[in-house]
């Protein structure tokens, strides 16, 4: 991993470096953690593949999302929302939500303020050495929910989409 930093000034990753971690059967590669700006934001590529889904939840900050690759379906304050590559979605501190990749492979940046959703992702997951999506390990239920109490994410029940398109969960 090459990342350049400088706390006073820049901080500039490479199109293959950042901090890459397995969350729960998704690839997350931490681009700038809150730690480098006081926790003003931090920002995250998520990959995630088909069937892979958060439970429904609520966050403490507010959660932007940028579609890079692929498809997602959110569920968002009771409507769900198609969502494909090019879209944006932001959604404010406090509202229940959820999302699942549809596509193959979904690839998008999510970008939380304030940023401390790096430590969420890092607190529940693990190192990944690699992105191939049959080495992460399986998802960790209690590691998740003491990640999330950390930093005030408040899991409120399973993923709300047919069963039968839920392979993995987090939360």
């Amino acid at each position: 991993m090459t990342v350049r930093s400088s706390h006073d000034t820049t901080h500039i990753v490479g199109p293959d470096d950042g901090e890459g971690l397995w969350f729960n059967g998704a690839h997350v590669t931490i681009l700038v953690p809150g730690a480098w700006n006081d926790e003003a934001f931090s920002l995250a590529e998520v990959r995630m593949p088909q069937g892979r889904a958060t439970g429904l939840h609520t966050d403490a900050s507010d959660e932007t999302f940028r579609v890079l690759e692929g498809e997602l379906r959110f569920h968002i304050d009771g409507s769900d929302h198609r969502v494909v590559a090019g879209t944006t979605v932001t959604v404010r501190s406090g509202v229940p939500h959820a999302f699942i990749a549809v596509s193959d492979v979904a690839r998008f940046l999510v970008l939380n303020t304030p940023g401390t959703h790096d430590r969420f992702f890092r607190g529940a997951g693990f190192p990944a050495a690699d992105r191939d999506f049959a080495n992460a390990p399986p998802p960790d239920h209690e590691r998740t929910v003491a990640a999330a109490k950390e930093v005030g994410v408040e899991l409120l029940g399973p993923p709300p989409f047919p069963a039968g398109s839920v392979r993995l969960m987090s939360g």
